[in-house]
């Protein structure tokens, strides 16, 4: 029967990245970059490719890292500990990134202020920050009025105590999504791969980061929004 040379290469770590022989053979271009693991005449060294590690040479999360390492010249195992090691960083980094996002929408689209004509939404995207800082501005020289409008409406007269509210709202607005992001932030900088999933924008946070929020919250003056944080 023929024998199939099973082969691996590794990373500055151990870790096994790649493995090729048997029928794959030709997939090696430079030996000298492999080191020899094993030989033999079954499928799993005629195949080592796909079959010669249990279960597969990477972890079936996203991001996927190596099952197994090179430990005086045989394949071994990793530690459950060692794998999250390797995916915590990754899995922290995009889970940041989606609540960043999350943040950034959340103070786009702005929120609720009464007015002369009931309740009015105003959106707060960069552009709209800018209109509303301006018409602050004019309001604080002096200005009686200032034509502003709402989220799809058309432009009318909005009066000093008007824009001074909704310029109020808007800080309140912001300052309480840049917070509980700030604090999102620190759940996902303590928790672990499998807490990971659980932390979403809207979700409660833990007991001790909810206190600190809302004293940090008090402190600056703002008022927590009632409505839900979607």
């Amino acid at each position: 029967m023929q024998e199939y040379i099973v082969y691996v290469r590794t990373d500055e770590q151990g870790r096994i990245i790649q493995c090729e022989g048997g029928v794959t053979f030709s997939n090696i271009k430079n030996l000298h970059d492999w080191i020899q693991v094993d030989k033999g005449t079954d499928r799993r060294h005629e195949y080592c490719q796909c079959c010669y590690f249990d279960g597969g040479l990477y972890t079936n999360t996203t991001p996927s890292v190596p099952r197994y390492k090179l430990v005086d010249g045989k394949p071994v195992l990793r530690s459950e500990e060692e794998i999250e090691a390797d995916i915590l960083p990754r899995l922290r980094a995009a889970k940041h990134a989606e609540i960043s996002a999350a943040s950034e929408a959340a103070i786009y689209a702005g929120m609720d202020v009464e007015t002369t004509q009931g309740t009015e939404h105003f959106s707060l995207t960069e552009k709209d920050q800018i209109n509303l800082t301006t018409a602050k501005n004019e309001i604080d020289k002096g200005a009686p009025v200032y034509l502003y409008h709402t989220d799809d409406t058309l432009c009318r007269i909005f009066t000093a105590d008007e824009i001074n509210a909704i310029a109020q709202a808007s800080v309140a607005h912001i300052i309480y999504h840049t917070t509980y992001c700030n604090h999102l932030f620190e759940w996902i900088r303590r928790a672990g791969a499998a807490e990971l999933a659980g932390i979403t924008y809207g979700a409660a946070l833990p007991d001790d980061l909810a206190a600190h929020m809302q004293e940090i919250l008090t402190e600056a003056g703002a008022v927590a929004e009632s409505e839900a944080v979607t």
